[in-house]
C-alpha cells in the first residue's frame, strides 16, 4: 500500500479536481506492475494498472489502491468494472471515497462482484494524502495551508517592511515545490504592496499555481508583477462590490478575473464566501503566503487546516512584524491549537508541519 501511495504522489500538481490514486498489483510475492492517475480527464490508476497486465496476469491478482475505486461514468469509463472484467481476486484498499457518488458503492459493487475487499490498510497515510479533496467533497471549500517563513522570535519583516530573505534559498525552493503541487497561492493585499511578488514557480521545475489576491477595494498598483504576468488568466483577485469600478474594469481588460464576494462587518474579503466562490472554479486547494493579517484572518474564520512554519536562525526583535495579527482571544482555552506531525532541517531552517489538534479547540 505504501508503495501505492508513493505511485499516487507523482500525480501532485497534474490532477486536480481529482484526488491522488496509485494502484499496485500483486500475485503471490510477485509484484507485477504500478500505476497511478497522471492527469485529469486520463485514465484512472486502477483501469491504467489492469491495462499494463495481460489477462493472465490480472486474473486472479490483488490490487493495492490508496482511494475505493469509482464506480461511476465521469469523464473515464468506472474502474469497478475494469476490476470485475479482469477478474481481479482481491482489492486492498487504504480509504473510502468520500465523493457522494462513490462512498461505499464502489467496493459494494466490488463485493458483489466475489471480489474480496479489504479497507483501512495505511488508512491516516491516505488520508493526509488527499486531504484536498476530502476537505472539498466534506466542507464544500479548498484545503488551506498556511506557510509561515518567520525568525526565531516570530517575525516575517522588519518594521520598515522589509523581509528578503528571513529564511534561507533551501526554504525557498521548497516553497516553490510546495506552490508547483497545489490549485492556488493566495497573499493579501498587503503583502502586494510591501512585497511586490510574482508567485510563480522558478527554483523548480512544475507548472505555476493559479494566483489569488485577496484585495477588498482593488488597491494593489496597476504596475504590481502579479498584473505584469504573461499568463493574466491565471491572476484572480476576491474583492467586494466596494471596489472602484474603474479600477475594476480596467483589471478586467487585462484578463484578470475578478471575484467579488460578500464583505465581512469590517469591510474585508468574507473569507469563508470566497472559499465557496473558488471551490466553486475547481480550486481545491490553497498555500496561503500572505502576511500576518491575512494569516490572523484564516485562522480566525476557522479555514487553515494544516500549517507549515519555517523558522529561521534570526531575531529581529519586538519593532518587526508579526507573523500572526491580531486573533481577538479572550482566553488561551480559545487560541487555535496545533499538532506537530513533522519537523525536517532545510538548510539552515527548521522546517514545523502542523495538522489541527483534535483535541484542541482550533
Amino acid at each position: 500500500m505504501r508503495l501505492a501511495l508513493k505511485e499516487a504522489e507523482k500525480g501532485a500538481g497534474h490532477v486536480s479536481p481529482n484526488p491522488l490514486v496509485g494502484a499496485v498489483a500483486v500475485k503471490g510475492d510477485k509484484l507485477l506492475g504500478k500505476a497511478y492517475h497522471r492527469r485529469f480527464g486520463e485514465p484512472h490508476a486502477e483501469a491504467l494498472l489492469i491495462s499494463k497486465l495481460t489477462r493472465e496476469e490480472a486474473q486472479g491478482s490483488t490490487i493495492y489502491v490508496n482511494l475505493e475505486p469509482c464506480c461511476h461514468i465521469g469523464k473515464t469509463p468506472p474502474c469497478t468494472s475494469a476490476l470485475i472484467s479482469a477478474g481481479v481476486a482481491r482489492v486492498v484498499v487504504a480509504m473510502q471515497d468520500p465523493n457522494p457518488l462513490v462512498n461505499g458503492k464502489g467496493m459494494m459493487q466490488l463485493s458483489d462482484a466475489g471480489v474480496k475487499v479489504t479497507l483501512g490498510v495505511c488508512e491516516a497515510e491516505a488520508q493526509r494524502l488527499n486531504a484536498p479533496f476530502v476537505t472539498f467533497m466534506e466542507k464544500g471549500r479548498p484545503w488551506l495551508l498556511l506557510k509561515v517563513a518567520q525568525s526565531l522570535d516570530g517575525r516575517i519583516a522588519l518594521a520598515n517592511g522589509t523581509s528578503r530573505w528571513i529564511t534561507g534559498e533551501a526554504s525557498r525552493k521548497e516553497v516553490h515545490a510546495i506552490r508547483s503541487r497545489l490549485d492556488a497561492v493566495l497573499v493579501g493585499a498587503l503583502t502586494v504592496l510591501d512585497d511586490d511578488p510574482e508567485l510563480t514557480v522558478r527554483h523548480v521545475r512544475g507548472r505555476n499555481p493559479i494566483r489569488v489576491i485577496a484585495d477588498s477595494t482593488l488597491r494593489i498598483p496597476e504596475d504590481a508583477r502579479l498584473l505584469r504576468h504573461k499568463h493574466p488568466e491565471l491572476t484572480w483577485i476576491l474583492t467586494t462590490e466596494n471596489a472602484d469600478p474603474e479600477k475594476a474594469e480596467l483589471l478586467k481588460s487585462k484578463g484578470i478575473e475578478l471575484i467579488v464576494c460578500r464583505a465581512s462587518h469590517d469591510g474585508k474579503v468574507d473569507l469563508r464566501h470566497a472559499m465557496r466562490e473558488l471551490a466553486r472554479r475547481g480550486i481545491t486547494s490553497i498555500l496561503v503566503e500572505g502576511g500576518g493579517t491575512v494569516h490572523a484572518a484564516m485562522l480566525r474564520a476557522g479555514l487553515c487546516d494544516e500549517l507549515i512554519v519555517a523558522v529561521a536562525p534570526m531575531l529581529i526583535g519586538a519593532d518587526g512584524k508579526a507573523s500572526i495579527g491580531e486573533l481577538e482571544l479572550n482566553t488561551l482555552k480559545s487560541a487555535p491549537r496545533f499538532r506537530t506531525y513533522r519537523h525536517r532541517v532545510v538548510g539552515d531552517d527548521h522546517w514545523y508541519y502542523l495538522e489541527k489538534d483534535v483535541h484542541g479547540n482550533s
